[in-house]
């Protein structure tokens, strides 16, 4: 059964239970069985947390970081998961029909008998060390407002789902271990990928995402200068050191930096990520400025026109 302790930090809301969380990291969360009916759980640390059996039955849990969590039979029937953290989770028989999936990270994730009958897969991060073995699923949808069903008309049969994706998987592999790692066509420097990570190109860069190439797509539409996930060279307190920022951008002549937030931007990072603005502040960047991925995919020109704007006040 649930902790009591921890189902009563959580029901006093977000800020409470990520603060509660930060200061009590090496806790297991115990969630077991635990009723969470329509719960707004959107960005909890939820890491390495115990959820078995739970009823999270429409619950949000939008970029929630559920890393290591084990989800074994929940019920996440109609949940939002998106831009949530699954990487590593345990999802063996939990039912995830018609739950939300669109940007979640699901790497190395376990989805062993599980039901993805009707769940939104758009854009999800997925390498061949997922486990989807014994999968249920009829059909899926491969936009947010479930019109582009797949298969169009009638339902995969048993274990095609799984073995469409396995080659897929494959496939995508093959190619990346066939591209060689000091590839001239790719050439941004600093940007920092594992065997697991799912690789986004555009106009021959390397990205993390497919929100950071919408920004960069509108960047380009703008005509300024601009370097994304590079590394720069530059003064720190422990002297001479490299730090990455995700968009450098000169703008009529001046520096500043465009950061896109995502699911892995969790609070425990805020500080490694509030020293790094700072260093490029007092390194002459007089703008750093960290933007919601929400934000940046589905209004990246906003975005782009909202950061012009922080510059021209800043550099007036």
């Amino acid at each position: 059964m649930a902790n009591p302790e921890h189902l009563a930090i959580l029901r006093q809301g977000l800020e409470a239970w990520n603060k509660w969380r930060c200061e009590n990291s090496g806790v297991i969360i115990d969630l077991s069985s635990a009723n969470l009916y329509q719960a707004d759980l959107s960005f909890a640390n939820l890491y390495q947390a115990n959820l078995y059996q739970a009823n999270l039955y429409q619950a949000n849990l939008t970029g929630a970081n559920l890393i290591w969590a084990n989800l074994t039979g929940a019920n996440l029937t109609g949940a939002n998961l998106i831009w949530s953290n699954l990487t590593w989770a345990n999802l063996t028989w939990t039912n995830l029909t018609w739950a939300n999936l669109f940007m979640s990270r699901i790497i190395r994730t376990n989805f062993n008998n599980a039901n993805l009958t009707g769940a939104c897969i758009k854009d999800w991060h997925i390498n061949s060390e997922t486990n989807l073995n014994e999968v249920i699923c009829e059909y899926v949808y491969l936009d947010e407002f479930k019109t582009e069903r797949r298969p169009i008309n009638g339902n995969f049969a048993p274990g095609e789902f799984a073995s469409l994706y396995k080659k897929i998987l494959e496939n995508t592999d093959l190619i990346l271990r066939k591209t060689p790692e000091n590839d001239n066509n790719i050439n941004n420097q600093g940007i920092q990928f594992y065997s697991n990570s799912t690789i986004h190109t555009w106009e021959n860069l390397r990205f993390r995402s497919k929100t950071e190439i919408k920004i960069a797509e509108a960047l380009d539409r703008t005509g300024v200068l601009f370097v994304p996930n590079s590394l720069a060279r530059l003064n720190t307190a422990k002297g001479r050191e490299n730090k990455e920022a995700d968009f450098l951008i000169c703008y009529k002549g001046k520096w500043g930096v465009l950061e896109v937030d995502g699911p892995f931007h969790t609070a425990e990072r805020r500080v490694e990520e509030q020293e790094r603005e700072r260093i490029f502040k007092i390194n002459g960047i007089k703008v750093v400025e960290r933007f919601d991925a929400k934000e940046c995919y589905e209004t990246p020109d906003k975005v782009v026109q909202k950061f012009f704007y922080l510059m021209e006040i800043a550099y007036s």
